[in-house]
């Protein structure tokens, strides 16, 4: 009979761990991909103000409105160099449900934080076109004007793409990952330790 209720154990435990693998990876998959899809959103708004600049940069003849290409293509660089190595680098999947937690907490993290620096940015851009309004030289008006009008344009844009990131992956673990955990338990009985999970 105890023979019996190790083997149910081990073969329950063993299904266990197989359903917990299977969660794991498919939760890397689609959490790889919405990031990954987010990744070229940020490479395609860099690509388009990078373009766009150079020949609006070109093709004005106002300083402030080459001051405000410069800094949008600038601005393109610097995203672009963010989103191609999300891009080209192959994400690995987790090797324990403790790694994916992790991972899933800290990308979260990292896009509400992100989120959060653009609004200092969009403050950045105001101040810039309000120190503009200091300057009796008209060149430099027309820099921290030029400058102030991108810093805010990119803030805003870059605000909308990290609220949106940090939903999506809010509710992706909500829908796909959090159901599994509620049904999962860890006690420590002073001897031994157990892990269980509800099948219903």
């Amino acid at each position: 009979m105890k023979f019996l209720i190790i083997i149910i154990a081990f073969l329950s435990l063993k299904n266990s761990i197989a359903q917990s693998d299977s969660i794991i990876k498919q939760f890397d998959t689609r959490k790889n991909n919405l990031n990954k899809n987010g990744m070229i959103v940020l490479s395609s708004w860099a690509g388009a103000n990078i373009v766009s600049s150079s020949i609006g940069y070109a093709l004005t003849t106002s300083n402030e409105e080459k001051e405000f290409h410069l800094m949008n293509g600038s601005w393109g660089i610097i995203n672009l160099g963010i989103a191609l190595p999300g891009l080209l680098v192959k994400k690995k999947t987790s090797a324990t449900m403790y790694d994916l937690q992790k991972s899933q907490t800290k990308i979260e993290k990292l896009f509400l934080a992100n989120t959060i620096l653009d609004v200092a940015y969009i403050s950045g851009g105001f101040y810039l076109k309000e120190y503009s309004k200091n300057h009796t030289d008209i060149k430099k008006q027309e820099r921290f004007n030029g400058f102030g009008n991108s810093i805010i344009l990119q803030g805003a844009g870059l605000m909308v793409f990290d609220m949106v990131m940090t939903i999506l992956n809010n509710r992706h673990r909500k829908k796909h990952l959090d159901p599994f955990l509620k049904k999962t338990s860890i006690s420590f009985t002073g001897t031994n330790l157990r892990l269980g999970y509800r099948f219903n």
